[in-house]
């Protein structure tokens, strides 16, 4: 049997002290504290020799997220694995943007999570939008804890990832309250006529945005073990989001409104929340204007000051 300070004298130097913490936490399923609070705490060799496993993993560079098999965001636990691309901070501006869109606008609103992935983000947003102190800002969030006049749906093209959302939706008790469709892109939506029932519509999307340039110079622990192509979107890193327009054009263009809507003369409002790589900035909003004439778009950075997010407003 081992003491955790004998344990974090023979790894000093092999590993960052903060991803031995969390391993060995892990392991003994105590919390980090207790682990940096009882050093004379001993382990069994059972535990020890699971210990060595996940801490050699490490050493070669594998994220600490797959190794745990979840990750934070937003102040939730999310399971993650091989299929996932972990959760990062930068994204949670992304939910925040949508938040408070959401609370402020009462119309029904169709909410589309494209490339949810893990589920983070829509798990996210709806995990807050049934909070309490938001109830007063949302006429649709009713006192009982219920939203109405909303639908949740969160869309990917990989099954296995699906599957993860789908978990985390459940772990987190929602997963009665979003709809997760497999497809590439919109592409549910555009066969689903059903989904355009509200006149109001939030595309978040989170969709792979690395150039080949900035691949091929990312860390090993992104390259090696995150899915590629959750990552990498052609020579200047925005097929996806060409993709994604011609499809929202499509969505826009295509729209047939319901009669309620025709006597209030009301087309269909989309606005789209992206998260993008800062340097395609000029880029993207070229593509904006020439896929869409009259959108009003925007720009938000991060909280390290670089163009992080893209917000564009279309009305039919």
């Amino acid at each position: 049997m081992k003491t955790l300070a004998e344990i974090r004298k023979k790894y000093q130097g092999k590993l960052d002290s903060l991803d031995l913490e969390l391993i060995v936490a892990d392991i003994i399923k105590k919390s980090r504290e207790f682990v940096l609070t009882y050093p004379e705490y001993k382990i069994t060799s059972t535990r020890n020799s699971q210990l060595t496993t996940l801490i050699e993993r490490r050493i070669k560079r594998e994220p600490i997220a797959y190794i745990l098999g979840h990750k934070e965001f937003f102040g939730l636990d999310f399971k993650v694995d091989k299929n996932t691309l972990i959760p990062r901070p930068e994204t949670e501006l992304l939910v925040e943007l949508a938040i408070h869109l959401v609370t402020h606008n009462p119309q029904p609103t169709t909410i589309i999570d494209v490339g949810t992935g893990s589920g983070n983000i829509i798990i996210s947003l709806v995990k807050n939008l049934l909070r309490s102190e938001l109830r007063p800002a949302c006429n649709d969030v009713a006192t009982s804890g219920r939203v109405t006049g909303y639908e949740f749906i969160g869309i990917d093209i990989s099954k296995k990832t699906l599957n993860i959302a789908k978990k985390n939706a459940k772990t987190h008790k929602i997963d009665k309250k979003i709809k997760f469709l497999r497809g590439n892109l919109l592409e549910p939506l555009i066969k689903s006529s059903r989904l355009m029932a509200n006149s109001s519509l939030i595309v978040i999307a989170n969709l792979p945005y690395l150039s080949s340039k900035i691949y091929s110079s990312a860390p090993i622990d992104v390259k090696k073990y995150e899915p590629k192509s959750a990552l990498l979107s052609g020579t200047d890193g925005l097929n996806h989001y060409k993709k994604l327009f011609k499809q929202l054009k499509k969505i826009v263009t295509s729209y047939d409104p319901p009669a309620t809507m025709l006597q209030l003369r009301a087309g269909l409002r989309v606005t789209s929340f992206l998260e993008i790589s800062p340097e395609q900035k000029p880029a993207l909003q070229k593509i904006i204007k020439s896929s869409f004439s009259k959108a009003e778009f925007e720009f938000k950075k991060d909280l390290a000051g670089k163009w992080r997010i893209c917000i564009i407003h279309i009305i039919a």
